[in-house]
């Protein structure tokens, strides 16, 4: 008990500071908006300060910059010649901040100045940009308490009967908690519609794992549910921070796994009108399909002690 115990926690710490302890940017997508030579001279002085951070692409015109940036294409749109930066707060906290840093200090070095623009702020409601990451987080449990709690209250249940149930507690868990984000506490307001949308969605695949592991892995199958989801899914989507300032082998893993792109998509349906939005229902949509599978498969069987032969019995013989 006290070993199990024990790799419990130091997977919980390797995992979350070993995402996050040491951030640093890898191939954060920037937009250009110059002629190639002005964007080619900019990559060289870029790669030469922070080789692989970031990425720049050339652009023709300022709107088919911007639109990048709200398609969530792009971090930000730089115009080198005008000295102006817009960023997309909204989007990501973190990107904003470096890539607003690194370009004011590489326009200082050469003496001139750089206007910042936030085309996408963050509600006054999440000021620090935290609020959709742990948002998730508090649809993820939600969805694995209802698997264990429909298997303990109702275990003789139809896989119709079942998925009924679960689709139900998954919408109202999603709504319940869209409303306080949304309209209680203005965390993530102006999309209430998609948001419930999305919310049930993220409950509803969770629900569906876990129900499945269980069903097929026994009552052990709700604990690697919560490890597959918590300590691994939620570091590696990038936590507060973002998938791109983390190892690029663990971001690749955590787009994989429904935390983060449950994340990105909240993002996108509360500020970027449902943008981008392809990746991340097709992650959700393949575990869901995934949970389904495995509540369609047929019952674990418990196995049975051979009974003893009573000792008398025995010696009559």
């Amino acid at each position: 008990m006290l070993v199990a115990v024990t790799a419990v926690g130091m997977l919980f710490v390797g995992s979350f500071l070993g995402a996050l302890h040491q951030p640093e940017p890898h191939g954060v997508p920037i937009a250009v908006v110059a002629p190639e030579p002005v964007t080619q001279q900019l990559r060289t002085a870029l790669d030469r300060r922070r080789p692989g951070a970031f990425e720049l692409a050339g652009y023709p015109s300022e709107q088919a910059a911007r639109q990048a940036l709200l398609d969530r294409d792009v971090e930000a749109v730089l115009l080198p010649q005008e000295g102006r930066l817009v960023v997309a707060s909204a989007g990501g906290r973190t990107a904003a901040t470096v890539v607003t840093q690194a370009f004011q200090s590489a326009a200082q070095a050469q003496g001139r100045s750089l206007a910042v623009e936030d085309a996408v702020p963050l509600p006054a409601g999440d000021a620090g940009g935290i609020s959709g990451l742990f948002y998730v987080l508090s649809l993820v449990i939600p969805g694995i308490a209802l698997a264990v709690l429909l298997f303990r209250l109702a275990p003789g249940l139809g896989l119709a009967a079942r998925l009924g149930v679960l689709a139900a507690g998954a919408l109202a868990a999603g709504t319940a908690n869209a409303w306080l984000a949304d309209v209680v506490l203005g965390a993530l307001p102006g999309a209430f519609g998609g948001l419930v949308a999305v919310s049930s969605g993220i409950v509803l695949t969770v629900a569906l794992v876990a129900a499945g592991l269980m069903k097929v892995v026994g009552p052990g199958g709700v604990g690697l549910a919560a490890l597959l989801f918590i300590p691994i899914g939620l570091p590696a989507s990038g936590g507060p921070l973002g998938a791109r300032f983390i190892p690029e082998w663990y971001a690749a893993i955590g787009q994989f796994l429904p935390v983060g792109p449950g994340a990105t998509a909240v993002t996108n349906v509360v500020h970027f009108d449902g943008a981008a939005l392809a990746w991340p229902l097709a992650v959700l949509g393949g575990w869901a399909l995934l949970g389904l599978v495995l509540l369609a498969l047929p019952a674990r069987r418990p196995v049975r002690p051979v009974a003893a032969v009573p000792a008398r019995e025995t010696s009559a013989v």
